[in-house]
């Protein structure tokens, strides 16, 4: 996996970013965390967990819980 910097931040994160906006209505939570996981296992580390998508705030609970990312 190739990893640049985010800004000025000082985070590496990885060039690929994996988007949740289908996670929650489309995805099941079980799926949605399986993604994730191997996502990470292969070295992503970049997540785009945004709430709003089109101007439209997705419904809360749509986002995987931290606690279980504590990679």
């Amino acid at each position: 996996m190739e990893y640049t910097h985010l800004g000025r931040s000082g985070l590496s994160v990885s060039r690929l970013c994996l988007g949740t906006m289908n996670f929650g209505p489309l995805t099941p939570p079980a799926e949605a965390e399986a993604i994730m996981d191997h996502a990470h296992d292969i070295g992503i580390n970049f997540f785009d967990t945004a709430n709003r998508y089109g101007g439209v705030q997705s419904p809360p609970g749509y986002q995987p819980a931290p606690e279980h990312y504590a990679w």
